[in-house]
Order: structure tokens, then C-alpha cells, then sequence
């Protein structure tokens, strides 16, 4: 009985932490919007806002309503997101990449992506981003980019690069019917467990990839946002 109360007590620590770290990070992020020409303040809240449901579920891009995920196939395990080609014995440590992860997410903070990429110059961003992905069961990515064009090119670059399953894009077409894009910017968020892909407008300021990579050690890792085009220039 008290080896379970143990267990209780540990998954609900895990949760609230995760809670905090999210709350923090959305708030840290939505402080620095622009206001829009009307002088509406712009913020992450509608991009952004399954986040606040990691008290419930691990899922960030989870939605209520969501339908259930099809199982995953045996081809979609640990291991596999890497493209052919690059050797993985090249890579970072899983350690380092995730400390210059973090020092370029600091830096961007403090004074913008131009410092944050003087920081932490691209290429090692690049190996960085592949190593973890190499070592993760499942990635998320959560676009922002200035149009439809400009985040399914991003999209297409990072499934790619990355070796992630493509499944469906929701958003193109209402009950069946091809519908435009939406117009101005948009948010693209993805998920590799089912490969499924959802764009929608953006009203923020933010541009870049927010990389969400799950390993199997249960730590919540997530960064960004990175260059859009990081792992390709």
C-alpha cells in the first residue's frame, strides 16, 4: 500500500512540475509579443493553448475532442528518425545537445534569435536537433511561419530531414472539399505517432519551430523557437 501511495505521490509531482514548466514557458513567451496595428496585443494563447492540458495528458498538441490515435506501427520506435545518410555515431551526446538547445531557447529570451544563433551557430543546432530526434519515440513540432507556403515548406523540410512518418494535413479542406489556405501567417503542429499534420491562421508574432522530441527517460524536453529552416542551411 505504501509502495502505490509512493507511486501516486511520484506521478503527481512529475505532472505538476511539467504544469509549472509550461506555464512558465508560455508565460515568458507571450510577455515578449507584439501588439497588432490596432493596438490588440497578440499572443500564443489560441497556437499554444493545449499546452495548459499537460495536467491531464503527456500530449502537448492534444486536443479534448481529438480522435483516438490509430496504433502506432512497428515501424514508428526508437531509433528510427534519422536520415539515411547521417552517421549517428557523429552525433552529440543527448547531454550536450540538449545543453546548447537550451542556450540558444536562453539567449533568444534575453536578446533575439540573431545573438541566439551567434551563440550557437547553426550547424551545431542542426546536429543537436538530429541527435535528439535519433533518440526519441515520438517528436512534436509546432510551426509558426509567416504563411501557408512558408510552414508546409518547413513542414515538408523537417519530416524530411528528420526521416518522421507524413500522414494527413487537416485544414486544407471542409467535409471533404479542398478549401485555400488560410491567409497570413499560420501555425502548423505535427505529431509522429500518427504522422498527421493540422494548420491553422496565427495571430502572434513568433517564427520558427518549437521542437518537442520524447525519449524514454520521461524528462519533458521542448525548444524553440528554432530557425524554420535550421536543419537545411
Amino acid at each position: 500500500m505504501s509502495h502505490a501511495l509512493a507511486s501516486l505521490n511520484s506521478v503527481r509531482s512529475t505532472v505538476h512540475a511539467k504544469k509549472q514548466y509550461v506555464e512558465r514557458w508560455i508565460s515568458t513567451r507571450a510577455s515578449s509579443d507584439g501588439s497588432s496595428e490596432g493596438g490588440e496585443k497578440f499572443t500564443n494563447a489560441g497556437a499554444f493553448s493545449a499546452l495548459s492540458e499537460l495536467k491531464t495528458t503527456r500530449d502537448p498538441f492534444a486536443r479534448t475532442s481529438a480522435r483516438p490515435r490509430a496504433p502506432s506501427t512497428p515501424s514508428i520506435t526508437t531509433g528510427v528518425f534519422i536520415k539515411t545518410g547521417v552517421d549517428a555515431s557523429m552525433l552529440p551526446t543527448t547531454r550536450d545537445a540538449e545543453t546548447l538547445l537550451k542556450r540558444f531557447d536562453e539567449t533568444q529570451r534575453k536578446a533575439g534569435e540573431d545573438a541566439a544563433l551567434s551563440a550557437c551557430e547553426r550547424p551545431a543546432l542542426e546536429r543537436s536537433t538530429r541527435a535528439l530526434a535519433s533518440r526519441a519515440s515520438r517528436i512534436m513540432l509546432g510551426i509558426c511561419a509567416a504563411s501557408a507556403e512558408e510552414g508546409l515548406t518547413s513542414l515538408r523540410s523537417w519530416t524530411t530531414e528528420l526521416a518522421l512518418p507524413r500522414g494527413k494535413l487537416h485544414g486544407m479542406d471542409k467535409d471533404g472539399v479542398p478549401v485555400d489556405p488560410p491567409q497570413g501567417a499560420v501555425f502548423i503542429k505535427y505529431n509522429s505517432l500518427s504522422g498527421d499534420a493540422y494548420i491553422s491562421g496565427y495571430g502572434g508574432t513568433f517564427r520558427g519551430v518549437l521542437f518537442t522530441p520524447e525519449l524514454d527517460d520521461g524528462s519533458f524536453r521542448q525548444f524553440g523557437y528554432l530557425p524554420l529552416d535550421v536543419l537545411t542551411n
